[in-house]
């Protein structure tokens, strides 16, 4: 494309345009973007809290591990709050597992409630905390700041933008594998070196 340059998001005009809107309305819309991201959160977290406080999160084995005593057993209560505020019953329990990672003096409010889904399942908990305070360089520049690709890479998930070899050469093994499972074959493709484990909350 004449007068434009590749980059790891597509094609940005030197005349200064992203996408088909000038640099001005996309750093208007990236504004805006963080605000209407903010509020969001700022509801996920609400209904994981809610969620938190009808049904405390259990250990596993503790008193009354399957609530058989209860008027409602966990799954119940959870699913039937779910319904009643129009969610899925998996959403309603993802955000109260969230919740349940991270007190609220230890949320950050400039970070996304789905930045914080993914370290939450970093499992030390002083480790989790330290995490979200120290997000890494931002590769265009500015402060740093945390991208749900760098989360990933934190908790050893795939992620969705490869830039280092490794990641690039995992996505094309996973990319092989898809084609050889559309096409009916049973070719199992050997997994690449040092591939990545998906954590719990993805």
């Amino acid at each position: 494309m004449k007068g434009a340059a590749p980059g790891p998001w597509g094609w940005v005009r030197m005349s200064g345009n992203v996408g088909s809107v000038t640099r001005d309305r996309y750093d208007e819309l990236v504004k805006l973007g963080r605000d209407w991201v903010a509020t969001m959160s700022s509801a996920q977290w609400r209904l994981g809290d809610a969620a938190m406080e009808i049904e405390p999160m259990r250990s596993y084995g503790g008193a009354n591990p399957s609530g058989k005593d209860d008027l409602f057993t966990v799954s119940e209560a959870i699913r039937m709050f779910a319904e009643d505020v129009g969610l899925a019953y998996t959403t309603v329990r993802g955000h109260r597992w969230v919740s349940s990672r991270w007190p609220k003096e230890r949320r950050r409010a400039d970070v996304s409630h789905t930045i914080h889904k993914v370290l939450a399942s970093i499992p030390d908990e002083q480790e989790r905390f330290e995490a979200v305070n120290n997000p890494p360089p931002n590769p265009r520049g500015g402060p740093p700041r945390w991208t749900h690709d760098s989360a990933k890479r934190v908790v050893g998930w795939k992620v969705d933008s490869p830039e280092s070899v490794q990641e690039k050469v995992e996505a094309i093994h996973d990319l092989a594998a898809d084609d050889a499972v559309a096409a009916g074959g049973d070719h199992r493709l050997p997994a690449p070196s040092g591939g990545r484990q998906q954590g719990h909350g993805r």
